[in-house]
Parts: structure tokens; C-alpha cells; sequence
């Protein structure tokens, strides 16, 4: 598996209206085609019924999940596979209601039914599978450091020690720094815009997550910041359900497995990632 370079994000053409309770932005249930039919009682018969999937994304991470302040509209990998995963189940790739999922509330949100399932650069670790499912995965990354682009103090992650160091609440980079970097004073925010605001402001002196994502805030903040040292992990993101609902686990690990084996994965990625920087990287195997 080669680890992504990621530059940019691109759009993604689905205009969306805004919910009218402020958590994320749906769509009216449009004309579909035809679909897999599925037993009563199960997620995927009840989302069909409803005419519409509902999923926790994230509306400010370049790559993943944002919502371009200017159109309104959906862009990102995870809205691509969310799209796809609506037409799949329902006929038609609009029919999906984005939910504003941050790092510290995905799990909550899927325990409490407030989503059927989370597409948010949402990394597997065995603390949140104690809380939640993971199908996939369907993306793999390491964990990097983004510093300004005019400091020259931070190298590596030996010189995170004594300085601080910002990444989001409930993110892998908050478990794995206090072992990579003791000293470090570690300051978590609900998203990843604000520690690059605060890294641009000097409140903090570096980000640590996912480069992919550090990428994204970096296209971001043209010629603001810049990636240090080496991968201090690899990361595999997947998709998140409920726990224990088995009918829709072994329902999204088949649809990931779909579109891998029918070029759906790799068209959305080249059209994401791969529209930026051409790659012939292939998805992880799916183990979840």
C-alpha cells in the first residue's frame, strides 16, 4: 500500500440545501432505479423506505468532508463514497442527508441513532471498536507533523517535547503523543481548522494528524505551513456503524468490495485525490 500524497481537494458537482435543524444539509428523496431488495426490519430496508441515508461527515476537512463556503455544496472522498453508497441503496446518489459528525461526537452519534452510518476521516483504532462497527477499510495514511512554514526548530517528533502541539479531541495523534512525545504539551480542539488557525497565530507550534488531512490545510494555507519528520504511524480509515446490527456491517463491507471490484472506488478517488496528483494507489484490503 502506497502511503497517499495528497495536494488538493476538488469539488464535487451535488448542490445541497441546508437542514432546517443546523446539523447538516438533505436532500428530497429523488426518482431512483432500480435496487437490491432487503428483509424487513433491516437498516438497509428501513433506509430504503425512507427514500434517503443519512450520514455523519465532516463539513471542514479538506480531502475528506467540507462544505465549500461559497457553493454550499458537498466536497471530498468520504462525500464521494457516501454518494455512491446512497445510490446503491437507494437508486440515486442525491439521495443522502449529511450530518455535521467532529471527531469527539461520532461514536455518540451512532450509538444514539442519529446517523445510519459515518464517512468522517474516521480512523480504526480498538478503543473506539469498543464503541462502534468499522466496515472497510477503504483508505490507508500516516500520521505526520505540520509546523509554519518559516520554523526551523521542529525536525522531528523529539522536538515536539516542551512545545505545543495541537490536534482535535478523541483523535488517534492525542494517544499516540504522550508516548511519541512526552513532553509535549498537548492542546486538542473540535477541529482541525482550529488548530491550523492557532498554528498560524503561534499559539501553538504544531499539528499532528493524519497527512492526509494535514495536506488538505495546507492547500488551504498556501505557503503557510509545511510536513516535518517522519510518518510517526500508519492510519486506515473505514466506514462506522452501530455495533452489533450484522445485516448492515456485512451489508457495507459488500458495498465497499462493489465498488472496489467495479472501479467505482478508484474512479471516485481520481476524482478527489488523483485528479491533483495522479496515483495507481489501490484500496487496503477490507479486514474489518
Amino acid at each position: 500500500m502506497k502511503k497517499l500524497q495528497i495536494i488538493a481537494p476538488l469539488a464535487i458537482a451535488a448542490t445541497l440545501a441546508l437542514s432546517t435543524t443546523g446539523c447538516g444539509s438533505a436532500t428530497t428523496p429523488t426518482a431512483s432505479s432500480p435496487v437490491e431488495s432487503f428483509p424487513a426490519g433491516t437498516t438497509m430496508a428501513k433506509i430504503q423506505q425512507r427514500g434517503k441515508i443519512t450520514i455523519g461527515v465532516k463539513f471542514d476537512q479538506p480531502m475528506f468532508g467540507v462544505k465549500n463556503p461559497v457553493t454550499g455544496n458537498m466536497e471530498g472522498l468520504d462525500i464521494e463514497l457516501a454518494k455512491l453508497l446512497a445510490k446503491d441503496l437507494t437508486g440515486s446518489e442525491d439521495n443522502v442527508e449529511y450530518v455535521e459528525a467532529v471527531t469527539a461526537n461520532r461514536e455518540a452519534f451512532l450509538q444514539q441513532g442519529k446517523v445510519d452510518a459515518i464517512l468522517a476521516s474516521y480512523a480504526v483504532t480498538d478503543e473506539r471498536k469498543k464503541a462502534v462497527a468499522f466496515e472497510g477499510p477503504y483508505l490507508e495514511s500516516g500520521v505526520s507533523t505540520m509546523v509554519r512554514n518559516d520554523d526551523s526548530s521542529i525536525a522531528n517528533k523529539d522536538d515536539l517535547n516542551g512545545k505545543p502541539v495541537c490536534t482535535t479531541t478523541g483523535a488517534r495523534a492525542a494517544q499516540l503523543l504522550p508516548t511519541l512525545a512526552p513532553q509535549a504539551k498537548l492542546t486538542l480542539f473540535g477541529t482541525y481548522s482550529e488548530c491550523a488557525q492557532a498554528l498560524k497565530q503561534k499559539r501553538v507550534d504544531a499539528v499532528v494528524t493524519n497527512e492526509s488531512l494535514l495536506l488538505g490545510l495546507m492547500d488551504q494555507n498556501k505557503g503557510d505551513f509545511k510536513l516535518v519528520g517522519d510518518y510517526m504511524a500508519s492510519e486506515e480509515y473505514a466506514i462506522g456503524s452501530a455495533k452489533d446490527d450484522t445485516a448492515w456491517h456485512d451489508y457495507l463491507d459488500s458495498f465497499l468490495k462493489k465498488i472496489e471490484d467495479n472501479g467505482e472506488w478508484k474512479k471516485a478517488y481520481d476524482n478527489t485525490i488523483g485528479a491533483v496528483k495522479p496515483s495507481d494507489v489501490t484500496p487496503p484490503h477490507i479486514t474489518l
